[in-house]
């Protein structure tokens, strides 16, 4: 009979043991998991999101260019948004302008149809991405690249 008991008494203990193990809250249930943000981009002027041409011709100057508008939702968080040109002869990406989004999840970003540093326009095509950089939990993301083409006035070119 004690030796029921003792059995009893063992069961009894690891059923105890395993419900308090099974209510150890896991590492999920620290926080709840963020949810990863969206982002989704356009031209101000909705235009073809994978290639766009872009002539002197038709700007009075390079600020009337359309810009590209990047939106990050929901916005809870504030993002910093870079746009990245690829050179292809180092096969590299580099920052050519960076943004921060604003109340409304929004970030505004320019380009520019300079190839050089006297700021006129070059007849050039130039690839760019995205690139919505890390913020807490908060993954990065980066869009596909897409190319633009610039064309220098036809006065230029005489």
């Amino acid at each position: 009979m004690k030796a029921n008991k003792l059995v009893v008494v063992a069961l009894s203990a690891l059923i105890g043991l395993g419900t308090s193990i099974a209510t150890v809250p896991s590492a999920h249930a620290l926080g709840t998991p963020k949810i990863q943000q969206i982002v989704t981009w356009g031209w101000e002027d909705g235009a073809d999101k994978s290639h766009r041409d872009f002539a002197e011709d038709d700007y009075d100057t390079a600020a009337d260019l359309p810009t590209l508008q990047v939106r990050v939702t929901p916005t809870t968080v504030g993002r910093r948004v870079v746009l990245e040109a690829f050179d292809e002869f180092n096969s590299t990406w580099s920052q050519v302008q960076a943004s921060q989004t604003n109340a409304a999840g929004l970030a505004i970003l320019n380009v520019d149809p300079s190839c050089d540093d006297s700021g006129a326009w070059c007849d050039h095509d130039q690839t760019y991405r995205i690139r919505v950089l890390r913020s807490g939990t908060q993954k990065i993301q980066v869009t596909r690249p897409f190319m633009i083409s610039y064309t220098a006035s036809i006065a230029q070119n005489i």
